[in-house]
């Protein structure tokens, strides 16, 4: 679910969005694992509705999960359409039988059981001990969730930001030992 969040280039502002159309959201959701090769079947006609409101909801996601200042008010109103979106997802479902009890199943086929899937999943980890665990990059904006020994995980991936913000303290120190020299 924070991958959904994470498909726009930076937060809090970005330049680049890779769900620019309704086909990248089913193509997102493919490689994320929510739907299988065997059953998709991306519907036709129009879903401009059905996205925007999809777009709406990672935002909104986004908006619940960051741990950058807000006011009340924006983390009201963000938690709370995340919590309508996932009670719609919760009458929607079907309820599948499994050794523990019952799992909710929603046909893979829409944009809406896409985002029932991510509300459901946002919905139990804003209500689990893992919700402490979320944190922002200081490089780029992307949300994840630290599973560090020491909870102390900075970047989106070390790969990326983090070796960007090695490289950079890298070349300050440089400028200053050549301007000082």
């Amino acid at each position: 679910m924070l991958d959904f969040v994470n498909t726009v280039s930076g937060r809090p502002v970005y330049s680049r969005d890779d769900l620019a159309e309704a086909d990248d959201l089913f193509d997102w959701a493919l490689a994320a694992g929510l739907l299988s090769n065997d059953d998709l079947v991306k519907p036709s006609g129009d879903r401009s509705s059905a996205f925007r409101s999809a777009i709406v909801l990672r935002e909104n996601l986004y908006l619940a999960f960051t741990p950058l200042d807000l006011s009340e008010a924006q983390r009201v109103a963000a938690l709370a359409l995340v919590a309508r979106r996932a009670a719609q997802a919760t009458r929607s479902a079907q309820w599948v039988s499994n050794q523990s009890g019952y799992q909710a199943w929603w046909p893979q086929d829409t944009i809406e059981s896409i985002c029932d899937r991510l509300a459901d999943e946002a919905l139990r980890l804003l209500r689990s001990p893992l919700m402490s665990r979320v944190g922002s990059c200081a490089g780029c904006g992307w949300l994840f969730l630290d599973t560090s020994r020491a909870h102390a995980r900075r970047w989106c991936s070390m790969n990326a930001c983090g070796v960007r913000n090695k490289m950079r303290r890298y070349h300050q120190r440089q400028a200053r030992e050549s301007s000082t020299a």
